[in-house]
């Protein structure tokens, strides 16, 4: 029989040690002992859409090699980084032709396309520039920041790979990357604001129970679509019988919950807190 059939869960109450609201411990403050044929599912997640659009670190490089035509400058690998913020496609437009210009010179025309939601970038100087994506930085051939390495700067040689941290899934920059010119002006793909589509509840109640997006991924407890936009609440109050799992014969005292985007990456909601309501059930799936 179940004693308990409903936990309340809201992050303001983790644990001392928990990490972040999307990432906590949650001490029950006694035990409760779930009895042979029990199971769990989530209800009424409410999660704040406070994260950035673009946030340093995650996703806010552009990794930019120029090649000058007419002068002495050579072959030169620029990373633009930039500021986290809640961007729209015209604030993040403006704000890429501010950091060229800072960082490379005074040689773009950056103008945003509101029928296509792209962005188009053309040189006015001569020189050649590409605009590298994950691929290309990962390919040794590209031999990123060599030419800047041997000049003696050093400061943008790349430590990890598999974290470059890029702009490219924001503006769409796959595949190889070709050279522009002053005729040949780079388009980019249909600007992504949004960030995340879905986010991903992972916690030590789901252990082995399901497959996520990822290889070896079997913690997941929740798939939340972001259905609402910056400054809103995700409200996510639809169950299906298979979101029902099983937590027959455990004691639960200390939960962990971690609210990840597709990558596993933690998602930070600058402070703001999360909620929802864990229930317990007899009902058996398929039954």
């Amino acid at each position: 029989m179940l004693t308990t059939k409903k936990i309340y869960i809201d992050s303001r109450f983790k644990t001392s040690d928990s990490v972040s609201h999307t990432d906590f411990k949650y001490d029950l403050g006694l035990s409760v002992n779930m009895p042979d044929g029990a199971h769990f599912y989530m209800d009424d997640v409410n999660i704040p859409n406070t994260w950035y659009s673009v946030e340093q670190g995650m996703n806010s490089k552009l990794y930019v090699r120029v090649l000058f035509v007419l002068d002495e400058a050579g072959i030169k690998d620029y990373i633009i980084d930039i500021p986290s913020d809640v961007y729209n496609s015209e604030s993040f437009t403006l704000m890429i032709k501010t950091k060229l210009t800072s960082v490379v010179g005074d040689f773009w025309q950056v103008v945003y396309d509101p029928n296509k939601n792209c962005m188009n970038i053309s040189s006015t100087y001569m020189l050649y520039f590409q605009f590298f994506t994950d691929d290309d930085l990962r390919n040794p051939a590209t031999n990123w920041g060599k030419n800047n390495a041997n000049a003696g700067d050093t400061s943008i040689i790349i430590q990890d790979l598999m974290h470059l941290g890029s702009i490219n899934e924001v503006i769409k920059n796959y595949g190889a990357s070709p050279h522009y010119t002053q005729t040949n002006h780079y388009a980019s793909g249909f600007l992504d604001m949004l960030r995340y589509n879905n986010i991903y509840i992972s916690s030590n109640l789901g252990v082995y129970q399901t497959l996520g997006p990822r290889p070896r991924q079997q913690t997941l407890v929740r798939k939340v679509p972001v259905t609402a936009s910056s400054g809103n609440v995700i409200n996510d109050r639809v169950v299906g019988k298979h979101d029902i799992l099983d937590c027959s014969k455990i004691s639960l005292s200390i939960l962990s919950f971690r609210f990840e985007d597709v990558y596993g990456n933690t998602i930070n909601l600058r402070g703001c807190h999360v909620s929802f309501s864990l229930i317990f059930t007899t009902l058996v799936e398929d039954r």
